[in-house]
């Protein structure tokens, strides 16, 4: 009887310390994941005034601005999508709500573009990305 319970809470034990292990790994997949997307941003904001400002003349970089401007939308929606850990939820919610307004910013931007207005600082995106890279170095206080 002592052997069966002994080795019952040996499975018990192993068992919830899988269930940790799993959990500090879902959270390191989270963070990593995080700031993969905001370096991703970072880095569209760096390269799109560029781009907006040849698309204002050039007809091939009008097209690849707005390849840049839709392979953006897919990753937020794809970062949207992901689940994040308990400790992350309220710090994922408020990325989620950026990348809403980046969403609409960028479909803002494409209309102004299809008017001919290739103008990014008034696009309304780039205080949005800087909201968003606030709300990383959050996250990243959060880490457990």
């Amino acid at each position: 009887m002592i052997k069966r319970l002994l080795l019952i809470s040996l499975v018990l034990g192993i068992l919830s310390g899988c269930s940790l292990v799993e959990d500090v790994n879902n959270s390191l997949d989270y963070t990593k994941e995080a700031t993969t997307f905001i370096n991703e941003v970072s880095q569209f904001a760096e390269s799109i005034p560029e781009l907006a400002q040849q698309a204002a003349t050039q007809t091939d970089a009008k097209e690849k601005l707005t390849k840049e401007l839709d392979a953006m939308k897919a990753r937020i929606s794809e970062f949207n999508d992901i689940e994040a850990p308990a400790f992350a939820n309220n710090v994922h919610e408020q990325l989620v709500a950026l990348n809403d307004t980046l969403l609409t910013d960028i479909n803002g931007y494409m209309d102004q573009i299809q008017n001919g207005v290739t103008d990014f600082q008034n696009s309304g995106m780039a205080q949005t990305i800087n909201n968003i890279k606030e709300t990383m170095d959050t996250l990243q206080n959060l880490q457990p």
